[in-house]
C-alpha cells in the first residue's frame, strides 16, 4: 500500500496520541515501526499475556493487532479526523509460545470513511518467529474534538 499521507507529520501525531493509549502501556506494547501505512509493535511476553495452558491470551492477540492495524490506519487521515474500529476478524492458526510477541499491521485501502487493514502476529523465540494470527478490519473515520 503506498498512499500518501494527509497529515505530512502523522509520525508525531501518533506519537502524541500514543500518549492516550493506556491500555497498551498497562500490557507492554509497544510500537517499534511507524510508516505511511505500516505500523509494528512488539512486547515481551509475561505471565499475564499467557492464558491456562501457558499460550499468548488471544485477548492480548486481539488487543495488538487492533492496536497497530488501528494505528495504520490512523497514518493516512486528515489531522482533524480518527479512526475507530468498525469491525474485525482474526484468525488464530497457531498456539502462541515465546519470548516475545510482534504485531504488523497494514493498510489494503484508504477510502474517504473507511480504512481496509490486515494484520500478522508472530511470537519470537531463540530468533525464530512463528506466525499464530492474521487479521482483516475495517475502521471508520470520524471527527476527532479538538
Amino acid at each position: 500500500m503506498t498512499s500518501q499521507p494527509l497529515n505530512p507529520n502523522f509520525k508525531a501525531t501518533i506519537k502524541q496520541k500514543l500518549k492516550g493509549q493506556h491500555f497498551m502501556h498497562l500490557i507492554g506494547f509497544d510500537l517499534t515501526r511507524i510508516e505511511c501505512g505500516v505500523v509494528e509493535g512488539q512486547m515481551n511476553l509475561e505471565n499475564k499475556h499467557l492464558q491456562q495452558f501457558g499460550f499468548v491470551h488471544g485477548g492480548a492477540t486481539s488487543t495488538i493487532l487492533d492496536i497497530t492495524m488501528g494505528f495504520a490506519a490512523y497514518s493516512l487521515v486528515p489531522i482533524e479526523k480518527g479512526v475507530v474500529t468498525a469491525n474485525i476478524s482474526i484468525d488464530f492458526l497457531n498456539p502462541g509460545d515465546g519470548d516475545k510477541i510482534i504485531a504488523i499491521g497494514e493498510v489494503e485501502k484508504a477510502g474517504n470513511k473507511l480504512v481496509f487493514t490486515r494484520g500478522s502476529v508472530f511470537t519470537e523465540k531463540d530468533g525464530k518467529r512463528k506466525l499464530i494470527a492474521t487479521a482483516r478490519s475495517v475502521m471508520a473515520i470520524i471527527d476527532v474534538p479538538n
